[in-house]
Order: structure tokens, then C-alpha cells, then sequence
């Protein structure tokens, strides 16, 4: 009896989401700085791709309440540290979890809303061979450098229909949590900070502000 009642309990819940909730999908572009750039200058980074991070994203919406999970990357191409001239391709990722609620609703022709997150932000090797080569990474199933943050972001949608766009700006702050990670040969550790440089970013570089603009489908 118990089993039949968390069926049926699941069940409703299912049908429900359906009935009373939206789900999107779509795909952002997001480019990370430290000052406030000019709107010229912001279109200028897209146009030539300067650091922006690429990825899809899916939110559910309850009418105004939202919840969602994006994930955003970054391929480049990194010297090696002793001069050599060989090149390691190199990735950075950004995965959030954010709440976020629509003033008019989610579905509105103008769709101005607020955001709060928590965000992963990493650094590692883009090729396989590379992260498992313990002599360029010594952690075990881990990035070279990684960061937990929190955000605030505001933004403003435009819907026709099932397809919209968005653009947003956030403001990000890094937590006090360090992340860990297992060592190859055994044992855990604290990774440095995203963004780490023992010269001039020994605390790791979390950029101050994020604008992301993307596009959606309304399902």
C-alpha cells in the first residue's frame, strides 16, 4: 500500500510540473570581467570571442519562481610553463545552480527578472591523455584549479511565442570554501584557487562580473 501511495505520489507530482510549469532550454554565451565594460566594448568581446564562455542551460518556471542549472566552457590553447613551446589545450568551465524569479511571469512578452546563484568555476585539461598524465596533474578525477562563488544577477527577456532571448548581468562573490581534491598517489588536498598565478594572483582571480545573453525555447 505505502509503494502504491509514493506511485501515485509521483505521479501527481509529474502531471503537476506539467500542468503548472515551463520548462526551457537554451544556450548562453557568458563573458567574465573585472571592470564594467562599456556596452561597445561588451559587443566587441562577443564578436571576436574573447573569453566568452559557451554552454546550455535548462530552467523549470513556476509561473514566476524558477529554478535552473547552466553549464558554460571555454577551449584555448595554453604555452608550457618551461618554455618548450608546446601547447596544451586547455578548457575552463563554469557550472551554476540558480533560483530566479520573473516579475511578469515567465511566459511574458517582456520578461524582466532577478537571478541568485552558486557557482563552480575550473580550470583543466581539455585532452584525456593530459589530465591523466600524473607529471601535468597530480589530483585524481579533479581540475588543475577550481573555485566555489556565489552570484547575484539581473535581466531582462523578450518572448515571442516559445523562442526568447535574454541578456543578464551578475555580480559574483567568491566563498570562503576551498575545493578538495584527492591526490593520484593518495590522500586529499585543497586545489588553488581558479585563476591561480603564485605571482600575481596567489589567492586565485575570480573576475567581479559576469553578461551573459542567450537565447531560449519554451517548452
Amino acid at each position: 500500500m505505502k509503494k502504491k501511495l509514493i506511485a501515485i505520489g509521483v505521479l501527481a507530482a509529474l502531471v503537476g510540473t506539467g500542468a503548472f510549469a515551463q520548462v526551457v532550454l537554451g544556450l548562453t554565451g557568458a563573458l567574465h570581467m573585472d571592470t564594467e565594460l562599456s556596452a561597445s566594448e561588451i559587443q566587441d568581446r562577443f564578436s571576436d570571442g574573447e573569453g566568452i564562455f559557451y554552454g546550455p542551460f535548462i530552467e523549470v518556471i513556476f509561473h514566476k519562481f524558477g529554478i535552473g542549472l547552466a553549464g558554460n566552457f571555454s577551449f584555448y590553447e595554453a604555452a608550457d610553463a618551461f618554455g618548450s613551446g608546446y601547447t596544451y589545450e586547455m578548457m575552463d568551465y563554469d557550472i551554476t545552480f540558480f533560483a530566479s524569479y520573473h516579475f511578469l511571469g515567465g511566459r511574458s512578452f517582456l520578461d524582466p527578472f532577478g537571478e541568485l546563484g552558486f557557482g563552480y568555476i575550473a580550470t583543466d585539461f581539455a585532452n584525456e591523455e593530459d589530465k591523466d598524465n600524473p607529471a601535468l596533474n597530480p589530483y585524481q578525477d579533479a581540475p588543475l584549479f577550481a573555485s566555489y562563488y556565489w552570484y547575484a544577477a539581473i535581466g531582462l527577456g523578450l518572448n515571442l511565442g516559445p523562442i526568447g532571448v535574454f541578456g543578464k548581468f551578475a555580480f559574483n562573490y567568491p566563498t570562503s570554501k576551498d575545493v578538495e581534491a584527492e591526490w593520484k598517489t593518495g590522500g586529499t588536498t585543497d586545489l588553488y584557487p581558479y585563476g591561480f598565478d603564485s605571482v600575481l594572483f596567489p589567492d586565485g582571480y575570480l573576475p567581479k562580473y559576469r553578461f551573459t545573453i542567450g537565447a531560449k525555447l519554451i517548452l
